[in-house]
């Protein structure tokens, strides 16, 4: 009974440390301040009451507001304030308002410090994830990362089309892409003094984060990335995933066009990666692909290790993909030389030449 009594003691203790370490590494806000102030002023609406002008100023001070004006300026796009109290004004909006609330209120309930032990557990120790979460209701459908190197803020469309579940799938994801972020400092340093076209390969393998961040908000290779979507999206995946070969082809002949200057500038070469994202494209499939098989080759240790550096991500897969190739499996891979020009040394047996 001692005996059990210390090894309980011993395993609360090692969960405490755990918990706290998380604690220490990450730091969430959920701010719905933009969202309850369209909501009061749509409730008005329709209502037939007077919007006031404290109203309004409750809205354009609230933080989330302030910054998605910013974002929208730093994209040159046009965004005022009069046009914004159309939007919030507009039929749509009073039409929509009572499933808005409910969302907003099933969306609260979320526990952000749950949600991101999924990342956390796909990050190095390194990593921090620092994030404000934004649910804004707004004109434009889209979520996005904002600031991610400075002042992480998350904006997610509040749509009553999207349950809690995969509110914090989505949340799960983005915060992978902080956590990645607060690494991408010293990932640059050792890259920097790379020749342009390779240093521009090395900078490019990072977007396979999108595929490594579905695989964390999954919470593990066995789990379908999609489970928590709508059953349109889990159908796209996978039709995505049966030409996720062809994909990583063409990822590997974007990485050898740069290298052999077939662009005319990096510009253009930067205009061409950011087609491979699209709807889930190449960027999510093949990078997702790519880390489940280190994880069911190597083990998620291994895997998480590479995340400081995505060149070595690339390499991981190479080699994991080798071997699997001893055992009969038929996987594409990434060209050698692609390797030898980002700075990695090559220690892939029984590799082969992409198809």
């Amino acid at each position: 009974m001692l005996r059990a009594a210390i090894v309980v003691a011993l395993l609360c203790t090692c969960l405490a440390g755990a918990h706290a370490a998380s604690r220490d590494r990450v730091d969430l806000t959920l701010d719905i301040s933009e969202a309850e102030a369209v909501l009061a002023i749509v409730d008005k609406s329709a209502a037939h009451q007077p919007v006031t002008d404290d109203d309004w100023k409750r809205l354009f001070t609230s933080e989330p507001y302030a910054r998605l004006k910013k974002r929208e300026a730093s994209l040159r796009r046009d965004f005022t304030d009069e046009d914004f109290k159309k939007f919030v004004l507009s039929d749509h909006l009073v039409a929509t308002r009572s499933d808005l609330h409910k969302t907003l209120a099933e969306w609260k309930k979320a526990d952000l410090a749950a949600v991101a032990e999924r990342p956390l557990a796909y990050l190095p120790p390194e990593a921090k994830i620092r994030a404000k979460v934004y649910p804004v209701i707004k004109p434009k459908t889209n979520s996005f990362v904002f600031e991610a190197g400075t002042d992480p803020a998350i904006f997610l469309y509040l749509d009553p089309a999207v349950p809690q579940r995969q509110f914090e799938n989505t949340v799960a994801h983005e915060l992978h892409h902080i956590g990645l972020a607060s690494l991408a400092a010293a990932y640059e340093e050792r890259i920097k003094t790379l020749p342009p076209e390779a240093h521009k390969v090395a900078q490019w393998m990072g977007a396979f984060g999108e595929g490594m961040a579905m695989l964390a908000a999954a919470g593990s290779p066995d789990v379908s990335p999609v489970a928590d979507f709508p059953q349109t999206d889990q159908t796209c995946w996978q039709q995505e995933t049966k030409n996720a070969d062809n994909e990583l082809d063409q990822i590997n002949q974007f990485f050898l066009d740069i290298i052999h200057g077939d662009y005319k500038n990096l510009e253009a070469a930067d205009h061409e990666a950011y087609t491979f994202f699209g709807f889930r494209g190449p960027w999510y499939v093949v990078g997702y692909q790519m880390a489940t098989t280190i994880e069911k080759q190597f083990g998620r240790v291994a895997l998480v290790e590479t995340l400081k550096d995505p060149r070595a991500f690339v390499l991981k897969y190479n080699q994991a993909a080798a071997i699997r190739a001893r055992g009969g499996a038929k996987l594409v891979m990434f060209s050698p030389e692609i390797f030898a020009v980002v700075g990695m040394k090559t220690e892939v047996s029984g590799a082969v030449e992409p198809r």
